[in-house]
Order: C-alpha cells, then structure tokens, then sequence
C-alpha cells in the first residue's frame, strides 16, 4: 500500500482549514479493503455506519471520505479530540459499524489526530 505522508496530511490539512471558523480537531484516517471488496460495498458500509452511527456522536461535525486506486482516506471533523477517541471505541463494538471494520485491512490503518491551530480566509469552494 502506498502510504500518505505526513506532508500530504499537513497540506490536506491547511486546505481544510481555510474553510473552517472555530477549534476543533481532525482525524485522519487512512486504510484499504481487505482484497475483494468492492468500492460500491464499502462506501454502503461507510454510509451506514455515517447515518446511523457517526451522526448521533457527540462532538462529531462531518466526514470526507477520499480515495485513489485502493488507497482511501476519511477526515473527520470533532469539537475535540477526547470526543472523537472516544466515539472510535464505541465505533469498534457498534452493530452497524462491524460491515466496514470487517471489510477494511488491519495491516493498513494508520490514524492521526490533528488540532487546528490556525485558519486563514480565501475564496475556496471546496465542494465543486
């Protein structure tokens, strides 16, 4: 798997930031499918596990989810950190969550937790 760097997370990063007004902290998480599994059935996994899992979290403000080939990356936006490591313990024992643990390779996950310690403003769209 190719990996992403910590250079490419930071520029991610900076990009987001431009468009976001309060504190809060990021969670970068990059992983790939177990071999087999489709792109269809894991993005219905990730949805479910968005609407009925991740929506209902306290803390929890969106989710983005990126991928080239059969490397992918989900950005997730919480108030703060605390609450988003613990929706992640939740999330490893919750129902709807297990279709897309079991899907995604163990060998591949990295996670990064990431405060936002400055914006800046300018005329981006970032949903086009």
């Amino acid at each position: 798997m190719q990996s992403i760097t910590l250079q490419t997370i930071t520029s991610i990063s900076a990009t987001i930031t431009l468009v976001m007004k309060k504190k809060m902290t990021i969670e970068f998480y990059e992983f790939s499918p177990i071999e087999g599994i489709s792109n269809e059935a894991l993005l219905k996994a990730v949805r479910r596990a968005q609407s009925t899992f991740f929506r209902k979290q306290k803390g929890f403000i969106r989710c983005e989810i990126f991928r080239s080939d059969n490397n992918w990356i989900s950005i997730s936006y919480w108030n703060d950190e605390d609450e988003a490591r613990k929706s992640l313990n939740l999330f490893l024992n919750h129902s709807s969550c297990l279709p897309f643990i079991q899907m995604v390779s163990p060998r591949t996950e990295r996670r990064l937790y990431m405060r936002k310690e400055m914006s800046s403003k300018g005329n981006i769209n970032l949903d086009q």
